[in-house]
């Protein structure tokens, strides 16, 4: 099994709902060394994914780039809409779904981000959209850059308004660029972070029921799927979503976290240092399972993207 470990490194507030344009705190970005010991201990090769106020501070640039010596880690991106220049009003409340913010101006924030992260002397070629927001527009404006994975897709989850992903696939796959929940032909591989529908084909009766759709995302969230993320599950069912996940074939695991819930204060979860603890605690005994329940390769967005794309262009290959 390959296990990709992601970080949206990024400002505090979101979890209170507060989605400002400008002067946001970032401290919690100090909190990353805290991983330290657990990255070391199982070799976890993590992706770094910065948004563009992170980047904007030199200290910070600083501890990605020695974290990303120290770790062989991957600095990759991170868009946020509502905090990275040019800024626009926009009739619809923050966040705007990528669909409904104009092409243009979803273009221009996303150049602005890549060239933020260049300008760290990194070339940027893995991505997330914040929110889990992403649709054919956002796709669509990665194809035209040097991105080559994005883990944007959530499975089992429609999230603030944004593009169904009930129905998409729970492994990597080259997605259809104006359908990128259905498989086709981008170069761009799609990492989905691992949601698992408690049926096989339950994300696609959802997606299709004759139901409100609010009521079926309720569903799909809290009764039909299980998560494999340490920050929405106990370590029992990051056990089973593991186990469910290699049953059925998988062949990657892609978790997220944020770098605030490294701060104590950062979330409503981890209100105290102690809370913070225990949170590296199941995150360092869900790795340590994992390496005794199954053979594990922990590899960086591109690493993965690499792989699967040699496995595509192999006669009669498979990833």
């Amino acid at each position: 099994m390959k296990l990709a470990v992601t970080i949206d490194v990024e400002e505090e507030g979101l979890f209170s709902g507060r989605y400002e344009s400008r002067n946001v705190s970032v401290n919690n970005v100090a909190e990353l060394p805290r991983l330290d010991s657990i990255f070391r201990e199982w070799n976890i090769t993590p992706t770094l994914l910065p948004t563009y106020p992170v980047t904007c501070h030199q200290h910070h640039r600083d501890l990605l780039l020695k974290l990303k010596q120290q770790w062989n880690a991957e600095i990759g991106a991170h868009l946020h809409p509502w905090n990275t220049p040019p800024f626009e009003a926009q009739p619809h409340p923050e966040p705007v779904p990528s669909e409904l913010i104009p092409r243009e101006l979803l273009d221009a924030k996303l150049q602005n981000l890549l060239q933020s992260v260049r300008q760290m002397g990194v070339t940027p070629t893995s991505f997330r959209m914040g929110r889990f927001n992403t649709g054919p527009r956002m796709f669509s404006l990665l194809e035209n850059t040097g991105i080559l994975v994005d883990s944007s897709v959530a499975p089992m989850r429609q999230y603030h308004a944004g593009h169904s992903h009930l129905a998409s696939p729970t492994d990597p796959y080259f997605p259809d660029p104006e359908e990128p929940r259905h498989p086709g032909r981008s170069r761009i591989l799609e990492a989905p972070i691992t949601i698992l529908p408690v049926l096989p084909q339950l994300g696609s009766w959802l997606d299709q029921a004759p139901v409100p759709q609010s009521w079926a995302s309720w569903f799909a969230m809290h009764l039909g799927s299980l998560s494999a993320q340490p920050m929405w599950a106990g370590l029992g069912w990051l056990k089973t979503a593991a186990r469910l996940h290699r049953h059925r074939g998988g062949q990657v695991l892609t978790i997220y976290f944020h770098s605030s819930e490294l701060m104590p204060g950062g979330c409503p979860q981890h209100a105290t240092l102690q809370d913070v603890d225990r949170f590296l605690d199941r995150l360092r005994g869900f790795f340590a399972w994992l390496h005794r329940e199954m053979p594990i390769e922990s590899l960086t967005l591109s690493q993965l993207a690499a792989k699967f794309r040699r496995a595509t262009q192999q006669p009669g290959g498979s990833s």
